[in-house]
């Protein structure tokens, strides 16, 4: 019969079409006619490819433009985010059914016609998830897949593309299985589309360049090869694209319309306009038969059959629960609970695929049998121990819950994705229904056997922490401990780590300036040593690269480059005594605790604008300040109170997390599900759960006052990219995996022991290799073109244009590192000058100083008889420089000697050049601002009297009065004046002092003038 004939005309069409170009079949049976499925703004409508036939599917599908269609089923599947419900309707506009609840954070949507499975990316979790088409048996397909965007199924040849992005953006290429993931795209523009032309398999994409602001179309094969642009494809902004036979069809956001060109050369044959509208088209689907080949279509359910299996013992099909066996014996099908007496529900029934749930109008609560609403009558009593909510009811007061929660076993406490509990997860609860729930990991950490809590992946981590008089670390369970530095440590209680260079900050309090050091406690050196009083607290950003730190003696929060250059006064009025400081980067957020006269938590943004108030209430000493990026949540101790509390990050939620035999709390830190304090009382480290404050575990050993504590591992401060720090330590190419480095080589090389280093292969294997790569027409550096200072580097995968050494990527350009600028050179500033080149540096002696320039030697002038030491006068040679010194009682100039009393006459010998901005307002009374590379330090120029024999300092902060400190000043020597700009390197020559700039911020007043 006819239906007979047309069934295995579709089924030939589908099995040969794939193969063969479509103008080589006629089909005496007419095909369905093609039509465009898009989402317009709340609502998801069709059309037809010439632009006629406009209709509205369905409306109210929430602010989403994630959708895709089952052709065989005939519905039409998508994601409502506002109220995360996964939805379907036929695609006839009837029978809209809710599914099930989705987390937060779905990027990308589509469904493999083939396995019954919908599927969607999750970019907040990093993860690509499934469940069957009746939103049942969930589960997670591929984790630690970076930031997923955009998903591509072709379900004959069980292939999923996938869309990523970051600072690079890719596009990978993985099984349905989830094994065989492999690059095939990286570009350094943003992927906003991607879809699959099943007929010449190959892959679209859409990628923007916000900094033009123009889209443009690429497409390549499954493997990444032979990548073509469409020339006629560059537009503003382009949304969302299909491919339909020899067509591509694609929006675009200025114009709101929907653009049908050719596939192969871009040009456009057909405009389709939905004016008038306010909204573009966003996400387009093409729905026709040919777009899902391979699809069983005797069916009329083909999600029930997967449902349906067969008993072991009657061999006859057996359903799940909340299915029932059809009348052919074939299929299992969704029982309908609510539609028997509404199975119980008081009032509102919810019918899913397999179950049902039952709700309550505004104004009603569930009451815990799940079934009864009940009026919201609040409980007169507060001491009911309701860890939500109270109704009074005709039987007593009943504890609730919000929506997403249900009561414990006590009943008086909730928990769920929406209780302070998080459903016992110690990362992500994913709502499925309102009384249920699963729990999953962020990227880089592993979901444990209890299904709650997760671990970090990667090395095991341990904690460094202050501990007065040195440095020292100890791994999670007390094991490995050790003191990592003590030489010369005075007093410190400020830390902190960078995860980038992988170095230790570090900030005394007696001796009155920061330090760092590498993490094994090697290659100290001081980057912040003068105007400095009472560093109690210090906080690196590891994103910006900015070091912070708070001054108790100086009251004040400053701020400079993680060298100590461009330092600034970041905080200063409304502050009394800050101790505690965390950096969000992400949320561009400072935080500290002031333990003053008015003690509270504050924070403000990066620039110390903005200030707002976290805690003021119930605060005495508030000491340490934690923050768990991945929560966004805020942890503080009180040294006073002995107790340690938590809050979001703008305050609310607050609640008490420790109280009772906290002892003296000086520092707190945050990793994974733990929150760590330390103890003064009984010195030692404290460990409890960071959501209860329970299972407290306390490390003890010889500590004398432990203070700061920082964990140490790749995820402890996400984003990190090692490889931004000369490449990772790796010698080749570097690729970042959550903070951690993996190092490679180029093809033609390969690793040595160390992991990190590359050597080249025999000459055998190096020559294949190269033949191998070079001579095909399919080698991936033919298509891509690399700019100026950059080169075509072939991966494992794929290849990429990679800037060469010493030159780093801005947009598409490589540029010049000035590695003396950024302090990335190794010349001993101290004896040399940096001098920058095109892709490096060189090295070159100050004055007085010979060598190579790495290597510099003091320079005896009096020796060598290279001075200008007049007559009757003693040269003395001094490092990088010499004095004169008249002999007997007379003064020199440095020329000759009078009968004055004798004075040592400097010859100095500077380079110097102007101050930055931020310090024009340092010098005052006409004193001018340079850089002396002698000092390593700003300084200002300033000139005394003849008569005066006492070096006078001009100090200055901003807003302050002048303050100079003098060993010895009588009334005479009160007269100062300030000289002229330096106008050269002869202007070192003149009776001149060089006053280090930093140290004109704060420092002890010794005399008011």
């Amino acid at each position: 019969n006819h239906c007979s004939f047309s069934f295995l005309t579709q089924i030939f069409v589908i099995v040969f079409s794939i193969k063969f170009n479509w103008s080589h079949f006629v089909f005496s049976t007419p095909d369905p006619a093609p039509f465009l499925l898009f989402s317009h703004g709340n609502a998801i409508s069709r059309i037809d490819t010439e632009g006629t036939n406009h209709e509205r599917l369905v409306a109210d599908t929430g602010p989403s433009t994630l959708m895709d269609f089952h052709y065989v089923e005939e519905q039409v599947y998508w994601v409502d985010s506002e109220r995360r419900l996964l939805q379907r309707i036929h695609l006839n506009g009837t029978k809209r059914e809710r599914l099930c609840y989705i987390d937060k954070g779905i990027s990308g949507f589509a469904i493999d016609w083939i396995n019954q499975d919908i599927l969607w990316a999750n970019r907040q979790k990093g993860t690509i998830e499934a469940t069957d088409m009746n939103g049942k048996k969930r589960r997670v397909l591929l984790r630690a897949v970076g930031r997923p965007t955009r998903i591509a199924v072709d379900a004959e040849q069980r292939l999923l593309f996938l869309s990523s992005d970051g600072t690079v953006s890719s596009i990978h290429r993985v099984s349905l299985s989830g094994s065989d993931m492999k690059n095939i795209l990286k570009t350094t523009e943003k992927i906003k589309a991607i879809s699959l032309d099943l007929v010449d398999t190959r892959l679209y994409w859409i990628q923007h360049d916000h900094g033009k602001e123009i889209s443009r179309i690429g497409s390549c094969d499954y493997d990444g090869g032979t990548v073509h642009f469409l020339r006629n494809s560059i537009r503003h902004q382009l949304l969302g694209m299909s491919l339909f036979a020899e067509h591509l069809y694609y929006s675009d956001l200025k114009s709101g319309m929907i653009w049908r060109a050719n596939k192969y050369t871009g040009s456009v044959v057909v405009t389709i306009s939905l004016k008038p509208s306010f909204f573009p088209p966003v996400e387009i689907k093409i729905v026709h038969p040919f777009k899902q080949p391979g699809a069983r279509i005797d069916s009329q359910d083909l999600g029930k059959r997967r449902i349906c299996r067969p008993d072991s013992r009657t061999h006859r099909c057996k359903c799940s629960s909340g299915f029932i066996l059809s009348r052919n014996k074939q299929f299992c099908e969704d029982i309908n609970e609510c539609g028997f007496w509404n199975h119980g529900c008081t009032l509102g029934c919810v019918n899913i695929p397999g179950s049902y749930y039952c709700t309550c109008p505004r104004g009603f609560v569930l009451l815990p049998d799940r079934k009864t609403c009940h009026e919201l009558i609040t409980c007169t009593s507060n001491d009911t121990g309701c860890s939500h909510g109270c109704l009074q009811t005709s039987k007593g007061a009943v504890c609730f819950c919000p929506e997403g929660s249900v009561l414990k076993e006590d009943g008086k406490t909730c928990t769920g994705c929406t209780s302070p509990d998080n459903g016992g997860c110690s990362q992500i609860c994913s709502s499925l229904s309102p009384s249920s729930w699963e729990c999953a990991c962020f990227p880089g950490y592993k979901l444990q056997r209890d299904r709650k809590h997760c671990t970090a992946l990667g090395p095991k981590p341990f904690l460094l922490f202050a501990n007065g008089q040195d440095i020292r670390q100890i791994s999670f369970d007390g094991t490995d401990y050790t003191s990592l530095l003590d030489w010369q440590m005075g007093v410190v209680l400020a830390l902190d780590s960078d995860p980038v260079e992988n170095k230790i900050y570090f900030a005394h309090t007696a001796l009155k300036w920061i330090e760092r050091a590498n993490l094994d406690g090697s290659e100290r050196e001081k980057v912040i040593h003068g105007a400095i009083d009472t560093p109690e607290g210090l906080a690196v950003d590891w994103i910006n690269r900015k070091l912070y730190w708070t001054d108790r003696g100086k009251v004040c929060i400053e701020r400079s480059n993680l060298n100590g250059m461009q330092r600034k006064m970041v905080i200063w009025e409304d502050l009394s005594q800050p101790r505690g400081i965390a950096i969000h980067p992400f949320a561009k957020r400072l935080f500290w605790a002031d333990m003053g006269v008015n003690p509270r938590i504050d924070s403000s943004s990066l620039e110390g604008f903005d200030r707002r108030v976290v805690a003021s209430t119930g605060l005495v000493w508030p000491s340490g300040i934690a923050l768990d990026y991945l929560a966004d949540k805020l942890y503080w101790c009180d040294a006073k109170q002995a107790m340690v509390e938590s809050a979001n990050l703008d305050g609310s939620g607050r609640r008490v997390l420790a109280q009772n035999d906290v002892g003296h709390p000086f520092a707190v830190v945050v990793f994974e599900d733990h929150l760590w304090f330390s103890d003064w009382a009984k010195p030692s480290l404290v460990r409890v759960d960071k959501k209860t404050g329970q299972n407290r575990v306390r490390l003890r050993g010889s500590m004398l006052r432990p203070s700061s504590m920082v964990v140490v591992h790749p995820l402890a401060k996400p984003g990190t990219n090692p490889c931004l720090y000369e490449n990772g330590g790796c010698d080749q190419i570097c690729e970042n995996s959550f903070g951690i480095v993996h190092c490679k080589c180029h093809p033609g090389f390969g690793r040595t022991q160390d992991g990190k280093s590359c050597h080249a292969l025999d000459s055998s294997n190096s020559t294949w290799v190269f033949l191998f790569v070079y001579t095909t027409d399919e080698d991936d550096c033919t298509a891509l073109e690399c700019y100026v200072n950059a080169e075509c580097v072939l991966l494992e995968d794929g290849a990429m244009c990679q800037c060469l050494k010493g030159f780093t990527r801005k947009g598409k350009s490589c540029y010049d590192i000035d590695e003396c600028a950024v302090h990335m050179d190794r010349c001993n500033r101290s004896v040399s000058n940096c001098i920058n080149t095109e892709g490096g540096y060189v090295c070159e002696c100050l004055e007085g100083y010979t060598g190579d320039g790495v290597h510099c030697y003091d320079i005896d002038e009096c020796k060598m008889g290279s001075h200008t030491c007049g007559e009757n006068m003693t040269c003395t040679n001094t490092e990088g420089n010499f004095t004169c010194l008249c002999d007997g009682h007379t003064a020199g100039t440095g020329i000759g000697c009078s009968d004055s009393p004798a004075n040592e006459i400097l010859k100095p010998k500077c380079d110097i050049v102007g101050c930055p901005p931020s310090y024009e307002s340092y010098c005052l009374h006409g004193g001018v601002c340079n850089y002396v590379s002698d000092l390593q330090d700003y300084a200002c120029n300033i000139h005394w009297m003849e008569e005066d024999t006492t070096v006078l300092s001009s100090v200055a902060g901003p807003g302050s009065n002048l303050l100079v400190s003098v060993s010895s000043v009588t009334e005479r020597q009160k007269r100062v004046r300030y000289n002229s700009p330096l106008k050269s390197r002869e202007s070192c020559n003149e009776t001149s002092r060089l006053i280090p700039a930093s140290l004109s911020m704060f420092l002890t007043l010794s005399i008011f003038f």
